[in-house]
């Protein structure tokens, strides 16, 4: 597993696996490609806001922009949304079950929820909040993946129901498997998929440990989400030692620093019945907030 370089090129907010410039870019093409195939749109940050309230997330066509050359974008943005709407078309009213075969939960960041809300409060009003970072459910297709706003949450039937199915999925892709990270004496766990769906796995480390055949101790995990297809996990023992906290958060800075679908470079506790961030960042310095429950075998 390579470690990665700190980004040289400011990153979109929305889009944080292309530059500003880039995701711009990409924007004004997948626009323009809607509208060669009939349907008018503007830029809405992580979507393109389409007539009859329609909307086309910008997730998965900006991860395939992130692995091709700029020349090459403009025929794969036809292509793309050439597929989502031949995938949409004739299907406005999902039935309830197809949608909750198709849904998952996935973690979108603070400040690109407030955005997408400042004209609808409700629009996703059904989210969690997992460790100061929301929860929402995304519907996933093969060419894209759209958060649900909370009309089609009840149109499935409901927040507890639509949550259940969106965990019943991602149980159903499993885990992932380990590798093992050894750095600066320290040591954890890698789970790196292909996805996007990996991070949210921070929401249900119960389930995530049961999965795997692990029996964690009383004080629980060691927990980080760099990227929106890693989970890294370090189960917590009385062998534990700063070390180990100091190379995840080490690792976990350096891949969110330069991966294509950044999340979070902050470091996680969960202490068998919930999760808490124990780091933060203040500029380039990271600041560690140890509970006392956690400092006493240190």
């Amino acid at each position: 597993m390579s470690l990665f370089s700190r980004k040289s090129r400011s990153a979109d907010p929305y889009l944080p696996e292309l530059s500003i410039k880039q995701a711009d870019r990409l924007r004004d093409l997948s626009v323009a490609a809607l509208g060669r195939l009939g349907d008018s749109a503007e830029a809405a940050g992580d979507h393109l806001a389409a007539s009859h309230n329609h909307q086309y997330g910008l997730f998965a066509v900006g991860r395939k922009a992130a692995q091709l050359p700029e020349r090459e974008w403009p025929g794969m943005v036809e292509q793309h949304f050439g597929a989502v709407i031949g995938d949409a078309a004739g299907r406005s009213d999902i039935a309830p079950e197809e949608i909750l075969g198709r849904v998952y939960p996935k973690f979108i960041s603070p400040g690109v929820l407030a955005h997408s809300q400042q004209s609808d409060p409700s629009l996703y009003a059904y989210a969690r909040d997992v460790a100061m970072v929301p929860l929402l459910v995304a519907l996933d297709s093969p060419e894209s993946v759209t958060y649900v706003a909370s009309t089609k949450v009840e149109a499935a039937g409901g927040a507890g129901i639509v949550w259940d199915a969106a965990l019943r999925n991602l149980i159903a892709d499993g885990p992932g498997h380990a590798e093992e990270m050894r750095f600066d004496d320290g040591s954890f766990l890698v789970f790196e998929t292909e996805s996007v769906y990996q991070a949210s796995w921070l929401a249900y480390p119960d389930k995530f440990v049961e999965l795997l055949g692990y029996k964690p101790g009383p004080l629980g995990a060691l927990l980080s989400i760099p990227a929106t297809n890693i989970l890294c996990l370090h189960l917590v023992t009385e062998a534990t030692t700063i070390n180990d906290i100091s190379a995840m958060l080490r690792v976990t800075g350096l891949m969110q620093a330069q991966h294509p679908s950044a999340l979070s470079p902050l470091l996680y506790w969960w202490d068998g019945s919930s999760v808490q961030p124990i780091s933060g960042h203040d500029g380039e310095d990271v600041h560690l907030f140890v509970p006392d429950e956690l400092a006493s075998i240190l």
